[in-house]
């Protein structure tokens, strides 16, 4: 099994790229000699079309060399023949007419959330394509029913639970229970929404779980008459959920499927943010078991979750999170002094927190109270912990901003790194406060695709809809941004979201809000070195530089030379991982 660790070797090694800027050819490239371990040494060098290594000058080489899992040189063939005179150089020309890219990052990926959905039956707007099942979306109530109803007479056995996944009530109308009893009566029927957040139910299904109208009936977020059950609502039924969802080969199947989803489109290193999901130790051993059996080259990082945690307090997770490092092995890494707090609910559900309200007069909830994230984060920051926050909403990051300013006035810490995840919607203004208080940005932009065009119907309007994943005033700015997936909230496919967010298409091909563009070096970055930096991982990682880790991503074509719109559709060759290559399989699992 191949190491993943991202410790660094015994020796440290520097590479100066003198006077390199993105324009430098090749041959201009200097490179020093290390010092070798042994005499002689072996390295393998790769040669390229090009080598885009997201270094700080944004080089571009045609070489780079490897000696194990590390990088020893990069520049031109002949370069590196002057920078390693002491190495026997194994010149390897398999990438001869590919771009090698730093491997992409995805710094916000839950494994046990692809656990749980993924096996499920997909309905959605959209074309999905997963190892385990293709789909092509989908729009309309009737069109909805129809399938699902296929979905159900197509089960042989009458005890078994249809699980689906993918329903949004802007897509596909309103769905509640009584339309799930008229396709079955009898088999338990579980319609989970776009964004996790949510799920509705038949009388079959609430008959298997066991959920009583005594026990849930006065839950502010359940919906017993329509089977709905939404944000900590469901949380407070998921107990019951666990014996179907976290069945053991259910689940792997689950994450495994997620994971090489994320592996065939170019991912080497996956960063999951909150963890435990449910359940820490079955998360992990089944997560470990999946990538080891399957030999998955993926390195695999985790971000305590402080909301499941902290069910016995704050100060007592703490005291729990910090132990965690000491539980990282070759497989699984627990990054020590950074955990993960939540705000305002989901984007796909319309229930995060804005300041303006929602045309039609709902309102949004919150995950974490602002009194309850306060007292959480003031116990984090005060043991000098990087905060992650989930966000979705502007009211939501008013709520945050606020927040760092007062823990600043309290504890005053210089270089903090607050990341702000998902970031759906934000006002313009917002942006310069963000960099003034030094906080990164973690962003979704597949909420501008998927959902601009709906959203600009429905709920927002367009004045706001078209300004999803505000991302071009944070660049102008200055502020750190990196993009992730959080599958299936999006495809784990970093390709498609730099496209996104360069471009701002939207699924019907409308440009929304042109100058919130990102530049597309700045969408590169954001999966890979600033994708990296945002959980603290850019001296191993995130770009081609000596004596970082030798991962990379193998494009068919230049990502410089593409169309922004069309960046998600380069061909993925495949990784290498360690120093090794992985070609991209095609074939299911």
């Amino acid at each position: 099994m191949k190491m993943r660790s991202l410790c660094w070797s015994p020796f440290v090694l520097v590479l100066v790229l003198a006077g390199c800027g993105s324009a430098v050819e090749p041959s201009q490239i200097a490179a020093s000699t290390p010092k070798p371990m042994m005499s002689p040494q072996e390295a393998r060098v790769f040669s390229a079309r090009a080598v885009i290594t997201m270094d700080a000058g944004n080089t571009i080489a045609t070489a780079v060399a490897v000696q194990g899992e590390r990088i020893v040189a990069v520049g031109s063939r002949e370069s590196i023949r002057q920078a390693l005179p002491d190495y026997r150089l194994v010149h390897d020309e398999i990438f001869a007419d590919k771009v090698i890219m730093p491997g992409f990052i995805d710094n916000h990926l839950h494994p046990a959330l692809a656990g749980l959905l993924v096996p499920s039956r997909f309905i959605t707007p959209f074309d999905w394509d997963l190892p385990n099942q293709q789909v092509k979306g989908l729009e309309g109530r009737e069109a909805y029913l129809k399938r699902l109803n296929e979905i159900e007479h197509s089960y042989q056995d009458p005890e078994e639970v249809l699980i689906t996944w993918g329903y949004h009530e802007y897509f596909h109308g309103n769905i509640v229970r009584e339309d799930l009893n008229a396709i079955s009566a009898t088999r338990p029927i579980i319609v989970w929404q776009r964004s996790f957040h949510e799920i509705v139910v038949n009388d079959a299904a609430l008959a298997r779980l066991g959920i009583h109208a005594e026990e849930f009936g006065g839950h502010p977020m359940i919906d017993l008459e329509k089977g709905r059950f939404w944000e900590t609502g469901l949380f407070a039924i998921f107990g019951k959920l666990q014996s179907i969802v976290l069945a053991p080969e259910r689940f792997r199947s689950g994450v495994l499927n997620g994971l090489e989803h994320a592996r065939r489109n170019g991912i080497t290193t996956f960063c999951d943010q909150g963890v435990p999901l449910l359940n820490l130790d079955m998360e992990m051993q089944h997560l470990e078991a999946v990538i080891n059996e399957n030999d998955l080259p993926l390195r695999a990082l985790m971000i305590a979750n402080a909301k499941s945690l902290g069910i016995k307090g704050d100060d007592a997770a703490l005291q729990f999170v910090e132990k965690l490092p000491q539980r990282s092995n070759e497989t699984i890494q627990y990054l020590p002094k950074q955990i993960k707090l939540l705000a305002d609910g989901a984007f796909y559900s319309q229930l995060m927190q804005m300041e303006d309200g929602y045309l039609d007069g709902h309102h949004g909830e919150w995950i974490m109270t602002p009194e309850q994230l306060e007292t959480a984060a003031r116990v984090y920051w005060n043991a000098d912990y990087q905060l992650h926050i989930h966000v979705n909403g502007d009211k939501g990051v008013n709520v945050i901003l606020d927040l760092i300013e007062k823990l600043q006035q309290e504890y005053a810490r210089e270089d903090h790194q607050t990341v702000l995840h998902h970031f759906g919607y934000s006002a313009e203004a917002q942006s310069k406060r963000i960099a003034e208080l030094g906080v990164l940005v973690s962003a979704n932009p597949y909420y501008l695709w998927a959902l601009g065009d709906k959203y600009s119907e429905i709920g927002l309007g367009p004045e706001r809809a078209h300004f999803i994943t505000r991302l071009g005033s944070l660049e102008r700015h200055g502020v750190p941004v990196s993009l992730h997936s959080d599958l299936p909230m999006a495809p784990a496919a970093p390709l498609i979201l730099a496209s996104v967010a360069a471009s701002r298409l939207s699924a019907g091909g409308n440009l929304l809000g042109p100058g919130e563009r990102l530049s597309v070096d700045t969408a590169l970055r954001g999966i890979t070195i600033e994708a990296a930096r945002a959980i603290q991982q850019q001296d191993s990682i995130g770009s081609i530089e000596i004596g970082k880790l030798a991962d990379f991503t193998v494009l068919e074509q230049n990502p410089y030379a593409v169309p922004t719109e069309k960046l998600g559709e380069i061909p993925v060759w495949g990784t290498v991982f360690g120093g090794q290559p992985r070609p991209r399989i095609t074939d299911d699992l």
